[in-house]
This record gives structure tokens, C-alpha cells and sequence, in this order.
């Protein structure tokens, strides 16, 4: 039986698990993802799991083909590579802009996602930690207080997720990254914009060469 946490979907938890079993080589390039199948194998229907392919097509792990449906694609890391350096950028600025605009309750919320982020390192739990990072961030966006680039960053986010999640498997990385979550949050309390900025480049830059290491030695390498 799949968890759906709250503020999370059926359709990203489904996302995740199909990732991870493309990223690990259970479903090699090439190889077809039938929604029939998914659906049985996770027992849910098959509109999560049409919704789930629409993303990993997104994201590049797959691709439609006519009368054929969505096909498992060979991971690109260029493609990654580049689609983290724009996340980068993005979530840098977003930073920058929360320093002079967050509000207290919002840096109260953004404490206590700390807290969950390292309760679910602590306890190994890798798939709590990977939602408590997108709550984090989420809550480091939603600070600006402008749609528009919360929709522009959205568009890398989504397309990044699948490859986010498998490094979390590493104690350390997810200890550093709760480091370099602690030192945004004391940027933006402070209210200083260069230093949210500069924490957030940083520690975004560490996830992206975690992300590339995982991908060299990925089955699913083109």
C-alpha cells in the first residue's frame, strides 16, 4: 500500500518509485511502462499512473511513442547537468528575494521543516527526508512572494525530481545537506540577501554533484 503524505500526491509517490527502479536498472532503456501493469503491481487505478508517466516524460526518464505508449529513455546527464545549473541560478535568486521578504511565521514554518528534515535523517528514513527537502525549498520559494518565478523554478524542480532522491541514500550527504539547509536559514533570518544567496548556490551546487555522481555509475546511462 503506497503513503501519500500530506500536500503530497498518489501520482508523485508513483513518480518516485517508477524513477527509482529506472535509475537502478529494473527498467532498462528501452523497456515499455504499461499503465496496466503499474497499476496492478501498485494497486491503485490507472489515472495516478498515466498522471506519474506524464511527469517522468517530462523529466526525461521517458518517452511517448505512438502505439507503444511511454518508453523507459537512457538517462542524459548532460541534460541534467543542465537543467541543475538553471535550478541553481533560479533558487539562488529565490533566496536572495526571501532574505528582505520572509516573514516571521514563515521563518517559523521553515524551522520546524528543519527539524523534520533531520528527524528523518536521524532515522534513516530516506523517502521522509526527500519530502521534507521539497517542503523546505518549497517554503524558501513561496518567501518571494512572486508567482511567476515560483512557476519558472517549478519547471526545473519537477523535471529534476526523479534524480533527487537516490542520493538521500547516503547518510552523509543527507547530513551535509542538513548543514547547508541551517546555514540558509540563518541568511534569511538574518535578513541578509547575499548570504541566502551564496548558502542556497552552494548547497544546491553539492546536491547537483551528488546527483552527477549517482548518474555516472547508473544502469540506466546512455
Amino acid at each position: 500500500m503506497l503513503k501519500v503524505e500530506p500536500g503530497d500526491t498518489l501520482a508523485n509517490v508513483l513518480r518516485r518509485h517508477i524513477a527509482d527502479d529506472i535509475l537502478v536498472g529494473v527498467f532498462k532503456p528501452g523497456s515499455r511502462l504499461d499503465e496496466r501493469s503499474l497499476a496492478e503491481e501498485y494497486g491503485v487505478s490507472r489515472t495516478p499512473v498515466r498522471e506519474a508517466l506524464k511527469q517522468l516524460v517530462s523529466a526525461g526518464l521517458a518517452e511517448s511513442k505512438p502505439h507503444s505508449g511511454s518508453v523507459v529513455r537512457g538517462v542524459e546527464p548532460e541534460r541534467v547537468s543542465s537543467l541543475c545549473e538553471a535550478s541553481i541560478l533560479l533558487e539562488s535568486l529565490c533566496a536572495r528575494l526571501a532574505a528582505s521578504r520572509i516573514t516571521a511565521v514563515e521563518l517559523g514554518r521553515l524551522k520546524k521543516v528543519h527539524r523534520a528534515c533531520e528527524a528523518c535523517h536521524q532515522e534513516g528514513d530516506v523517502d521522509g527526508y526527500a519530502l521534507e527537502n521539497r517542503r523546505f525549498h518549497s517554503a524558501v520559494i513561496a518567501a518571494t512572494q512572486n508567482q511567476d518565478l515560483a512557476d519558472a523554478v517549478e519547471f526545473c524542480r519537477l523535471r529534476i525530481a526523479p534524480y533527487q532522491r537516490m542520493p538521500f541514500r547516503s547518510f552523509e550527504r543527507r547530513a551535509a545537506s542538513q548543514q547547508e539547509h541551517k546555514r540558509i536559514i540563518d541568511g534569511l533570518e538574518k535578513a541578509d540577501p547575499a548570504a541566502a544567496e551564496q548558502a542556497m548556490s552552494e548547497h544546491l551546487k553539492a546536491a547537483a554533484i551528488a546527483i552527477d555522481e549517482h548518474l555516472q555509475s547508473s544502469p540506466s546511462r546512455t
